[in-house]
């Protein structure tokens, strides 16, 4: 098993308050705006998008090191395997991609899908920040009865000319997972393709999974939840209508729509960062819907207020990154006494990182 000191991210947690936020590269990271990749330069990596069935094939299939998993979450695990995929490339002076499948695998053969750490378009944008090109195959009944042999020489040969393949030791490919790492790295000898399956990155005493890291969000604990990831959990979508009482109460709050399959925290209030255009505001966030307003249709299971912001949020899209969770969700015996907690987790945030934004692009 691979340590966590040998991770190719640094260990992320909740920043230290001090009234100020925090740096700009480290929320240009969080925000997926600054590359994830340290050990390259990824301004001169090979960033392709290829979608196998929706693009025609390159007159020359890719020469390259592939990189193949689902990629949840592009996680520290990941972001290990994807660094010796590129140092593999650099070597061998061809290309490294990562392939990975769209919808998730569990969502076509799995008895119950997971929620998911990054949608399709935020998971080939993390891939991209990591330095690698990307390849997405679609996911069928149809894929998941294919052996390891259709997959390479049918499914992705007119794409890419694979040299070298890196997976995960656990790796499993085809019908029931019969293609284990050694089944494919013996397919691979006969035709001059190097296999490696690495062993996975460990935390304390279990490794780094996208498993793992939803259970922790799902519990709210985002600051251990950012070390496996490497950057803060972040959700986006877009401001709509909400109940309307956070204005009337003193403190207004952006009601916004997450993607119904993505994980979301705990029920309670977190401290974070509001990212809206090429700016990262403090933020209140409230996860859930508190149970005071739980009967009302229009509640919103994200809200937040930007500490600072003055403007009209109606229709925009805003990013929130998770810093830490400042309580659980509970009821009060009054509004009175809910709007006194509120205005209390607002003044502390606004200590902790200020009232101004970070411009991050």
């Amino acid at each position: 098993m691979t340590r966590v000191q040998d991770a190719a991210s640094s260990h992320t947690g909740a920043h230290m308050p001090g009234a100020h936020m925090p740096a700009r590269a480290e929320l240009a990271r969080d925000f997926l705006v600054a590359p994830l990749a340290s050990d390259a330069d990824v301004s001169g990596s090979h960033t392709t998008v290829i979608r196998v069935g929706d693009d025609a094939s390159p007159a020359t299939p890719v020469p390259c090191v592939v990189a193949i998993g689902a990629f949840d979450g592009v996680h520290r695990g990941h972001l290990g395997l994807l660094s010796r995929a590129r140092r593999d490339a650099a070597e061998r002076g061809v290309a490294a991609i990562a392939v990975t499948f769209d919808p998730d695998p569990d969502e076509v053969v799995g008895k119950r899908p997971a929620l998911k750490l990054l949608s399709i378009a935020d998971r080939i944008k993390t891939l991209r920040a990591s330095g690698t090109g990307v390849v997405v195959v679609p996911f069928t009944r149809e894929l998941a009865a294919l052996d390891h042999v259709a997959f390479f020489e049918q499914v992705l040969a007119p794409y890419v000319d694979i040299r070298a393949i890196h997976v995960g030791v656990d790796f499993r490919l085809g019908a029931r997972g019969a293609s284990t790492v050694d089944v494919i790295r013996a397919w691979g000898a006969n035709r001059g393709v190097e296999v490696t399956g690495h062993e996975l990155l460990i935390d304390g005493d279990a490794p780094i999974t996208a498993t793992r890291i939803r259970r922790l969000i799902a519990a709210g604990d985002v600051v251990a939840a950012a070390g496996e990831l490497g950057r803060r959990f972040y959700v986006h979508g877009v401001v709509a209508p909400g109940r309307g009482e956070g204005a009337g109460m003193g403190f207004p709050t952006a009601n916004i729509e997450v993607q119904a399959d993505i994980q979301m925290p705990a029920d309670g209030v977190y401290a974070g960062f509001a990212r809206v255009g090429g700016e990262v505001w403090p933020a209140a966030i409230n996860a859930g819907v508190p149970p005071m307003f739980a009967d009302s249709v229009a509640s919103a299971r994200l809200e937040a207020n930007l500490i600072g912001y003055h403007g009209d949020l109606y229709g925009r899209e805003v990013s929130i990154a998770f810093d830490r969770m400042m309580r659980p969700s509970h009821s009060f015996e009054s509004i009175d006494a809910l709007i006194r907690a509120v205005e209390g987790d607002i003044a502390q945030i606004a200590a902790d990182y200020g009232t101004t934004p970070v411009r991050i692009a």
